[in-house]
Parts: structure tokens; C-alpha cells; sequence
């Protein structure tokens, strides 16, 4: 999906966006998945990444394996959360520059994402405390988390509806979402999701991290001049 309008605000994904936290999340789901029984390889879980906790386990195991897919989210919550691997998540290269380069611009801009509250929370103080953005949408404000729209149309609403918003994201999860959401989204490849599988899913831009986001973002703000 092509930018074509001047944008006025961005929402912005978290983990693998802004946040190095991926490889951490891959390692919980790996574990969880062992203790209900799967071994399922890094491969496979990376690229269902994006994807919200409560859909994630179900599209690995499937869905008529309810007792092992709810056993798996809360494995996932003890393993991420409880056991600590939560406390190595740190900022990407730029990831808070880039939220004051947008300021700077008087871009609006919305953490929008599918982790829980207490994650988005942790994740916007290392990003520079709530400040650091206008609103912050997690699974606690949605009914429906990606690859359904509800986080950016949640964030859009909370933001009054600005004219022209793109999204800012890692995974396929995030360009499907923006898409049903009607939203163009850039994306980056810090997340560990390979260019061309981005490119595929319809990617408006793609970029190396947010520091690359940050140097080309007049180019990025403004939509082609008309000929």
C-alpha cells in the first residue's frame, strides 16, 4: 500500500520495532510449546511473531487443542514474565529518537500493540516514559488482537481520527493489520523477518531499524509529489 496522503500521526509496533525483545519471546514460546508436549523449531515461531498470545499458540498447535493452547499462553506468560527473560528486553538502535524526531515534527504518535499492558508499560519507560508519546494501545484495550485491525483502529480512535496515520511494524502481522485497518506500513527488519517476506506481504517501505526510519523521515512523512 502506497503513502499518498500527508501523514499526521504514526502507530507505532513495540516489540521487534522498538524494543529487542523477539529473540526473547522466541525462546518463551519455545518453552512453553516444550512443556505442553511440542517441539516446534525457532524458524517456525519467529515468523509467527507479531501475532497476538492469544492466537499464536492455537495457529501452532490448532485450535481443537484448547487445553493445550491455554496451557501454552500461560507457559509463555511464566516463561517471558515470571522467569525473567522480560528484564533483557532493551531499545533498538534509534527506537527513541525516533519517537522525538516525530514529536520534533508534530507527528501524534500511539504505541499500538497486541502485548499486554504491563509490557507496553515497561516498554514505554525504557522508550522515555509516557511523554515519549500521545497514547498507548495494548490487548487490554481491544477485544480482537493482530492480525486484526482493532489495535490501530483503537489507536486512531484514541488520536481523534487524524486524516493521515501509517504504522510502523516488523512482522506480516503488522502490514495486515494496518491494511484491514486501511493504513499503509512501513516496516523494519530488526525484528529478524526477512525483507522479502515483507516485501511480499505488501510492505509500503522497508528499512533496517528505526534509526534507518528516523534518517529518511521527511521522505517517509511526505507523500510523492504530483507530476
Amino acid at each position: 500500500m502506497e503513502i499518498t496522503v500527508m501523514i499526521e500521526a504514526v502507530l507505532l509496533d513495540i516489540d521487534g520495532t522498538l524494543i529487542d525483545n523477539n529473540v526473547l519471546h522466541l525462546l518463551a514460546w519455545q518453552r512453553a510449546l516444550r512443556r505442553v508436549g511440542r517441539h516446534v523449531d525457532a524458524t517456525t515461531i519467529l515468523h509467527k511473531l507479531g501475532m497476538g498470545s492469544d492466537k499464536l499458540p492455537a495457529d501452532i498447535l490448532g485450535p481443537d487443542d484448547r487445553v493445550a493452547v491455554e496451557k501454552a499462553r500461560q507457559f509463555h506468560g511464566e516463561e517471558y514474565t515470571d522467569k525473567g527473560l522480560i528484564d533483557h528486553a532493551e531499545p533498538l538502535p534509534g527506537a527513541a529518537a525516533l519517537l522525538r524526531a516525530l514529536k520534533d515534527r508534530g507527528i501524534r504518535t500511539a504505541l499500538a500493540s497486541s502485548a499486554k499492558l504491563e509490557e507496553v508499560e515497561k516498554s514505554l519507560a525504557q522508550l522515555g516514559g509516557p511523554g515519549a508519546v500521545d497514547v498507548a494501545v495494548s490487548s487490554a484495550d481491544v477485544s480482537t488482537t493482530k492480525p486484526d485491525p482493532d489495535v490501530f483502529d483503537t489507536a486512531l480512535e484514541k488520536l481523534g481520527r487524524p486524516s493521515g496515520a501509517l504504522v510502523i511494524g516488523d512482522t506480516v502481522y503488522d502490514v495486515d493489520a494496518a491494511r484491514k485497518a486501511g493504513l499503509p506500513c512501513v516496516c523494519v527488519l530488526s525484528g529478524g523477518i526477512e525483507r522479502e517476506v515483507l516485501a511480499k506481504a505488501g510492505a509500503a517501505a522497508i528499512y533496517v531499524d528505526a534509526a534507518d526510519v528516523a534518517a529518511h523521515l521527511d521522505a517517509i512523512l511526505a507523500p510523492p509529489a504530483s507530476s
